[in-house]
């Protein structure tokens, strides 16, 4: 519960301190990839295995097809890169920091349900072994 409520402070700090004036043609498309990576991930996961939480629901089902084919955690990326948009935009240091902790945090999480989907599936080590985290070569 703890990474859930990291995340969701550090994507509310990032999103009420977005400095759109700032906004350059790289913001803009990382918020585009970002868009579309995380609505493949929804379209590719289905509502019936989404979950916040780091665990699974008992009727979870592996998905490996659509944008899950190149990132273990395409949600994670789309999250990291609107988030990275916004901190881009934001010459704090606090708004780096913040993208830092964000960073870490899903680490930390995508560590913890990679657990339990190697407990419950016997072909997630593979498929980990093969795909990358966020990125297709990470």
């Amino acid at each position: 519960m703890i990474y859930v409520v990291i995340q969701f402070s550090c994507i509310i700090y990032l999103v009420f301190n977005i400095q759109t004036d700032n906004f350059a043609l790289m913001e803009y498309l990382l918020t585009i990839a970002a868009i579309v990576i995380g609505l493949s991930a929804v379209v590719s996961m289905q509502l019936k295995n989404l979950n916040i939480l780091p665990e699974l629901k008992k009727t979870h089902q592996l998905r490996t097809k659509g944008v899950y084919h190149f990132a273990r955690h395409p949600m994670y990326t789309s999250v990291l890169l609107l988030c990275l948009a916004f901190m881009l935009s934001n010459s704090h240091l606090f708004a780096q920091i913040t993208m830092l902790i964000l960073f870490v945090d899903l680490i930390l999480k995508s560590n913890l349900e990679e657990k339990l989907l190697s407990e419950r599936f016997q072909d997630y080590p593979e498929y980990r072994q093969k795909t990358g985290r966020f990125l297709p070569f990470l």
